[in-house]
């Protein structure tokens, strides 16, 4: 490992890791994409993880474990070493948050059917219901083009 952490890159990667929990993540998943991102090599060994994190190494070769399966990390060797070098799987970030953004346009969907089955007793409710069906399908038009604005803003 050729240096330690100064306390804001800890602090920041500590925010990062109670973010991705609170979406559900563990947290020593979220930390380890906090320590991968704000590394300067952009990767860690299992070792460095481990000493830079303060954890166990069960621990970390779990979270590694579901990290790879989920495609949010991938490792590379070099030549004439053994060790495994982690980091961020940034390849299809753009399809990453496209299919992300469907998922939250997918509310509406149970919301609609929520509606469907209302009785009109709450009228402000189901108005309310309605308004979030309407922006849902709103949102959901748009996903696609936000990317190609996106694509267009690169050029």
């Amino acid at each position: 490992m050729s240096s330690s952490l100064s306390e804001s890159q800890k602090d920041l990667i500590e925010r990062i890791g109670v973010y991705h929990e609170q979406q559900g993540m563990q947290p020593l998943m979220g930390r380890i994409l906090g320590l991968l991102l704000i590394l300067d090599d952009a990767e860690a060994t299992f070792e460095d993880i481990i000493e830079h994190l303060n954890v166990s190494k069960s621990a970390v070769s779990t979270a590694l474990n579901v990290m790879q399966i989920q495609n949010k990390v991938a490792y590379r060797t070099k030549p004439g070493e053994r060790k495994r070098y982690f980091y961020l799987n940034m390849g299809n970030w753009e399809n990453d948050i496209e299919k992300e953004l469907e998922e939250i346009a997918r509310v509406g969907v149970f919301v609609q059917e929520a509606l469907a089955l209302r009785s009109n007793r709450k009228p402000d409710f189901n108005n309310y219901l309605k308004n979030l069906c309407q922006f849902t399908e709103f949102f959901k038009r748009q996903i696609p083009k936000l990317f190609k604005e996106f694509q267009k803003s690169k050029s």
